[in-house]
């Protein structure tokens, strides 16, 4: 039996999505444009769905294909000035720092807030908040600690600075709930191949409707402007260029898109969404409540043992990561060793026999490897 636990790297596509993305390949594809209504179904459910799991307008929500996509829809499509600061958490995932990184060209200046015990203070990210900050780019949930922030305590803290809140939530939409409603982040950005258990290459982008006009530079894909099916149809005399963009986030969605990976996403979605995530928030917390207590009784070092998310991070007194987790896959136990750190990230979907077959086997290698 293999156990699986590694939903914060790659997610295991569920049987639905592989279901749905089948059919359209059998049954649509080899049609041409006969059977394309699919496809257009597909991408307003997956918006629909998104918004919903987000609490949020579908008119908020842009179809992209990575998180990194909907970062620099952010990163490069605000007009910046020089002398502006950007505010980012040390240790942080790539994604989410070389999109800022790159407008030092612009005269954009970062500002860091240290990570400390695996996590983050807010008085250090206060700290590093001042009048010349112009955005806090935050993760939701730390890739390799699981270190979740408290996004309503940071956008209270960027708020009298007039800072813009965007957050990398790979880590956790699908994990927990996430109200936009009431949790006032500016811009978010999340691919559906972890925790969303959709295919790679498709992922969500929410821009509050507010800011959608200060994102100047984006995909200028034909269908993001009002009124561009309408030229194709009604022909000469109709036919220009000069339209207005749509007066919402699937602007910046660019041209043709990635059907049958979004035709696995919306099933996806309609999955996660069926079982709910106050549901799927209690499940992952039984499992990773579960790993922290028995990996700290085998004597292993848990980092953010308060998490409260779907990762758990750990150490051996003596062993490396990175050789503990390839002896666990040559026994049919997958987790990751991001950072150099033991992780383990199970989902709603993970047996309890996964947990215990875990368990067992770092208490065999861990003892094989010490003698």
């Amino acid at each position: 039996m293999r156990a699986y636990l590694n939903y914060a790297g790659i997610g295991r596509v569920r049987r639905p999505a592989l279901d749905a993305m089948h059919a359209v390949v059998e049954e649509v594809l080899p049609h041409g444009e006969l059977g394309y209504g699919v496809f257009f179904d597909a991408l307003r459910e997956v918006r629909a769905n998104a918004a919903g799991l987000l609490e949020c307008d579908p008119d908020e929500i842009a179809l992209v294909p990575n998180t990194s996509s909907g970062l620099h829809l952010v990163a490069d499509g605000l007009q910046w000035r020089a002398g502006d600061e950007v505010v980012l958490f040390d240790r942080d995932f790539p994604a989410n720092v070389q999109p800022w990184r790159r407008l030092a060209g612009r005269g954009v200046r970062l500002r860091w807030v240290p990570m400390r015990d695996g996590g983050y203070h807010l008085d250090d990210v206060s700290a590093a908040i001042g009048p010349a900050t112009r955005l806090v780019a935050a993760s939701h949930v730390n890739f390799a600690t699981g270190f979740r922030l408290d996004l309503d305590a940071l956008c209270a803290l960027a708020a009298p600075h007039g800072a813009l809140v965007c957050v990398d939530a790979v880590q956790s939409v699908g994990t927990m709930p996430l109200s936009l409603a009431s949790t006032p982040v500016d811009f978010l950005a999340a691919g559906g191949h972890k925790w969303l258990c959709a295919p790679p290459g498709t992922g969500v982008f929410f821009c509050r409707r507010g800011r959608l006009d200060e994102l100047r530079w984006g995909p200028a894909g034909w269908y993001g402007f009002h009124g561009a099916t309408d030229m194709l149809v009604k022909g000469e005399g109709h036919f220009r260029y000069d339209l207005p963009l749509r007066p919402a986030a699937r602007r910046f969605e660019g041209g043709m898109a990635n059907f049958i990976g979004l035709v696995g996403l919306a099933a996806a979605l309609r999955e996660l969404r069926g079982v709910g995530l106050e549901a799927v928030a209690t499940r992952i917390g039984t499992l990773t409540g579960r790993l922290r207590e028995g990996v700290a009784d085998l004597g292993y070092r848990v980092l953010c043992p308060a998490a409260r998310s779907g990762i758990v991070s750990f150490c051996h007194p003596s062993l490396r990561a990175e050789v503990l987790v390839k002896r666990l896959a040559e026994s049919g136990c997958h987790l990751s060793a991001p950072d150099g750190k033991l992780r383990a990230s199970p989902h709603c979907w993970t047996e309890d026999g996964d947990v215990d077959q875990l368990l067992e086997k770092l208490t065999t290698f861990g003892r094989r490897m010490e003698s």
